[in-house]
């Protein structure tokens, strides 16, 4: 119902809908009645993830419905039964997963590492429609393997792969909203990592706990996960490889997000100098499991926590630095979105705009569905009369 209109006006219909005051819901979250005025005539953006929570928690609705966000999934064609495909697949009963498994022959291993590899290069690449069709299949083949494997190391590679495929299964569902079907997914994603014993596989799916936390603005449970699933690392097994550095980088990453969700500048601070460590002891940038981590992704987290405190002019000092070259297309489309935010921010215009041009070149259906992107070209439509700016509004969907 309130997809299509402005933030602002989403707010205002919320409001109004649990019968509050401007000046109550101002004091709700802790801000000035007019504050929330200049929220709902939109002169003023809400444009970082903690408030965004906040006035979701203020208005009783989900953080989804205050952003009006657009499905990720075209809801056509073979695309429309995508989640409810996913949902089946992730039942662990025969009987409610249907006719998944009828006629299903088992893969073998080094067939399974294959396509749980392309699963992942089509979520890297910003490709959600292909891999939220392959995902069902893929999850039924996966989980199959764990159960014509009943011992030894075959059994181990098949709870490997099982829980790789949980991952992405979790992150895929955690961007369109469906926050449910993502716990569940990296639940039983979590399980199998741990029956593994691999502790690369350990700490990327406690990762992913971590990450579908966040989503849920769970963000001290968060911080927590991270906190632990270091603790509980051998001592020094960190540096043993550039697999052990990067999914230990990550996990720092995905904590410090947390830790600036919380205000707790000191713990974002120190977790993004535990990522800075891994990065310097890689030397370079890399995707090793998939984690896209070296330099370049903390540089852009370090733009990030900076849009989160609203620190904009430190924001568009670190902006030159946030670059991705190199790195999958999911990580190139969201740098250039933080640093198009960043300039906006600072009234930047043009160089906001070309950087938003960028993103949405990088990844449209990444952009096309992220709230601040939509945010931030509604404003820059408002200060541009170039036609360019009009155009990526109406392909954002931000106007019509």
């Amino acid at each position: 119902m309130t997809d299509h209109l402005p933030f602002g006006k989403r707010v205002r219909f919320y409001r109004e809908r649990r019968g509050l005051h401007q000046w109550q819901l101002g004091e709700l979250l802790g801000r000035s009645e007019d504050w929330v005025y200049r929220v709902e005539s939109g002169r003023i953006p809400v444009n970082n993830v903690k408030m965004l929570a906040d006035l979701a928690d203020a208005l009783r609705v989900h953080i989804e419905d205050l952003r009006g966000s657009p499905s990720l999934l075209e809801d056509h064609a073979d695309h429309a039964a995508s989640v409810p495909a996913i949902r089946t697949a992730l039942m662990q009963s025969r009987r409610l997963a249907g006719t998944l498994y009828d006629d299903r022959e088992p893969l073998r291993l080094e067939r399974l590492s294959v396509e749980v590899a392309d699963a992942w290069n089509l979520f890297q690449s910003s490709q959600y429609a292909r891999l939220a069709k392959l995902l069902p299949g893929l999850l039924a083949d996966a989980r199959l393997a764990t159960q014509e494997q009943s011992s030894g190391e075959d059994r181990v590679r098949a709870l490997r792969l099982f829980a790789l495929t949980c991952h992405v299964a979790a992150v895929l569902l955690r961007k369109l909203g469906e926050t449910n079907l993502a716990w569940t997914a990296v639940d039983q994603g979590d399980m199998a990592a741990s029956e593994s014993e691999d502790p690369a596989v350990i700490l990327a799916l406690r990762r992913g706990i971590a990450h579908v936390q966040l989503g849920a603005g769970m963000v001290a449970e968060a911080v927590n996960v991270t906190l632990d699933a270091a603790d509980d690392l051998e001592a020094g097994w960190w540096q043993s490889s550039p697999s052990a550095a990067s999914l230990y980088g990550t996990l720092f990453l995905n904590g410090a997000v947390a830790a600036a969700r919380m205000r707790n500048r000191a713990l974002a601070d120190h977790m993004i100098g535990k990522a800075h460590e891994a990065a310097e002891r890689l030397g370079a940038d890399g995707n090793e499991m998939w984690t896209s981590f070296g330099p370049s992704n903390v540089e852009i987290h370090r733009l990030a926590l900076a849009l989160e405190f609203e620190d904009i002019q430190l924001a568009v000092d670190i902006a030159p630095r946030a670059r991705a070259i190199g790195l999958p297309a999911e990580r190139r489309a969201r740098a250039r979105l933080d640093v198009a935010r960043a300039y906006g921010e600072a009234g930047r215009t043009d160089e906001s705009a070309d950087h938003l041009k960028r993103a949405f070149r990088t990844a449209p259906e990444q952009i096309r569905a992220h709230e601040f992107a939509r945010d931030l070209v509604r404003r820059l439509h408002k200060r541009s009369r170039r036609r360019d700016v009009q155009e990526l509004a109406v392909k954002l969907g931000a106007i019509k």
